[in-house]
């Protein structure tokens, strides 16, 4: 439940505030823009009457709504779902749900799927990537295709982290990648441990700009989760016992609960940014030496979060390669 403190109709204006600005796609945004799609929707079973008023809420302040799927016919029910999904992401996501993920009895399915393509403000060369060392947390190596860069970002050393941290800027955007990568090879867990709280807007804000050598793998990630158990380890509860109340969602019949929270997201990072062709240009700079050049080389797991002041769009690690 929400605390009696927050206003219910104000939430809701916010959030719809907050997809117009980051989720819609800007008439005057050129081709080098970033792409970020989200894809939501509730697909409920057939034979519930749904509550008109929570249609209207869901398709005005959340970009959702509630559609009635005969679950009976299982089959045409994923099929439909995964369709839907796949053409929201741009073809990116595909099968989000297997063909036994609903039956006759199922209520509700909550669909959530996340598609993001961007270019980097500085693009990595592809003349400059090599094979590389990639060491892992229990001692196993593999050889993985590493990007460099040599460029001014942010960037700092954090000690209380135990780590350093750099700031990769998208073209034509406030998101950045937040590249967070332990001292030790093996501090993956630890630093994990110590972000559980931690607000990323303060650690950019004791960032500062530097010179840097930057060494990053390139890396494609397709993430599925059952976020049942995740949220009721948040204390999301009830929603999915006999305790659920969705009186607001349903106009009449039986108390229902929620049965299952699907999420799968797609990442692939390369030398022009994400999910897009890899340029190849030359890159001339002055036979200089900088005495204070620093050095970031992501050759051993570490945590990444594509991010603006305003909100984490994808967060995650990469551990093996």
């Amino acid at each position: 439940r929400l605390p009696a403190a927050l206003d219910k109709p104000s939430i809701a204006a916010d959030y719809a505030a907050f997809l117009q600005k980051n989720f819609h796609k800007d008439a005057n945004a050129t081709e080098d823009a970033p792409k970020l799609r989200m894809a939501n929707r509730v697909y409920v079973n057939e034979s519930l009457e749904l509550s008109a008023k929570f249609n209207e809420l869901a398709k005005t302040s959340f970009e959702s709504e509630a559609v009635p799927t005969k679950f009976a016919d299982a089959a045409n029910a994923v099929q439909t779902i995964n369709t839907w999904v796949e053409h929201e992401t741009e073809g990116k996501i595909k099968n989000l749900l297997q063909p036994d993920a609903v039956n006759a009895e199922t209520s509700a399915i909550l669909v959530n799927a996340i598609y993001f393509k961007a270019k980097w403000l500085h693009p990595f060369s592809a003349f400059s990537t090599s094979d590389h060392e990639f060491r892992m947390s229990d001692g196993q190596t593999s050889s993985v295709p590493m990007m460099y860069g040599d460029e001014r970002v942010k960037y700092g050393e954090l000690a209380d982290l135990d780590a350093k941290a750099i700031e990769l800027p998208y073209k034509n955007s406030d998101l950045s990648m937040l590249v967070l990568l332990p001292n030790k090879v093996d501090g993956l867990v630890a630093l994990e441990q110590k972000l559980s709280n931690a607000d990323l807007n303060l650690i950019v804000e004791r960032m500062r700009g530097a010179d840097v050598d930057i060494f990053l793998p390139k890396f494609r990630i397709e993430f599925e989760v059952d976020l049942k158990q995740p949220l009721q380890q948040l204390g999301m509860v009830d929603m999915f016992s006999g305790s659920a109340d969705f009186s607001s969602l349903f106009a009449s019949g039986p108390q229902q609960r929620v049965d299952d929270v699907k999420h799968k997201a797609f990442l692939d990072v390369n030398e022009a940014g994400s999910e897009a062709a890899a340029a190849t240009f030359m890159k001339i700079v002055p036979m200089s030496l900088n005495l204070d050049q620093k050095i970031f080389k992501a050759d051993h797991p570490f945590v990444f979060a594509i991010r603006n002041k305003e909100a984490v769009y994808f967060v995650g690690h990469v551990a093996r390669l």
